[in-house]
């Protein structure tokens, strides 16, 4: 899905198909657990690597929050307003909560580290879904998963299992992006290593 070759319809049904994992998986009603766990009531979400809004919209129905997206390849939508844009060093919008999903896996640690910094500029927290490098997902997405969406979102969903980060390898990651300021983080981690949750919460604003 990173190829500059994945354009037009081939990214729109990378979207459609990422947009099945994620129903598949239970992402969405997942991150809206979290989100509804904050101290005062969410009221703007911002989605970094947001691809077709398709999360978006169901914050934005389930939750009655505004909604913009971010993605340096955006998908085609109907009613959620994207910013094409680099979320590791363009100024991103504010918003109370930051998300992103299925996103960091694509991008380098210095990357990684350099959009936690970015989002704390404009947003008081930032939760990031994302796989786990680990035979047992991969074994469980190649099983159950892959029969039933595409074969190129097959492909890339193996591929990006294989890239995909450690908790311990986040923990660091985190700690480094958060290094001399009141920020805090907490991982969580379901038995069968579906997902990632990391959750970040920065305190206040960062310059």
């Amino acid at each position: 899905m990173d190829s500059d070759s994945i354009q037009g319809p081939l990214l729109e049904k990378f979207h459609r198909d990422l947009a099945r994992i994620h129903s598949l998986l239970g992402s969405f009603p997942t991150i809206e657990r979290f989100l509804r766990r904050n101290e005062t009531p969410v009221k703007s979400v911002l989605d970094i690597g947001c691809g077709g809004g398709d999360l978006l919209s169901y914050l934005r129905r389930r939750m009655n929050v505004e909604v913009m997206g971010i993605d340096l390849k955006p998908g085609f939508t109907q009613d959620v307003p994207v910013i094409q844009a680099d979320a590791t060093c363009e100024l991103l919008p504010k918003a109370d909560v930051a998300i992103s999903s299925l996103v960091a896996h694509h991008l380098t640690p210095e990357q990684n580290i350099a959009l936690i910094r970015n989002v704390g500029r404009s947003c008081k927290r930032f939760l990031i879904l994302d796989l786990i490098r680990h035979p047992m997902p991969l074994t469980l997405f190649s099983i159950f998963l892959c029969p039933l969406i595409g074969r190129e979102a097959g492909a890339d969903g193996r591929q990006s299992v294989r890239r995909a980060f450690t908790p311990e390898e986040f923990a660091e990651m985190v700690k480094e992006a958060l290094q001399g300021t009141a920020g805090s983080f907490a991982i969580d981690v379901p038995p069968l290593l579906s997902r990632q949750i990391i959750d970040i919460r920065y305190g206040t604003a960062q310059s």
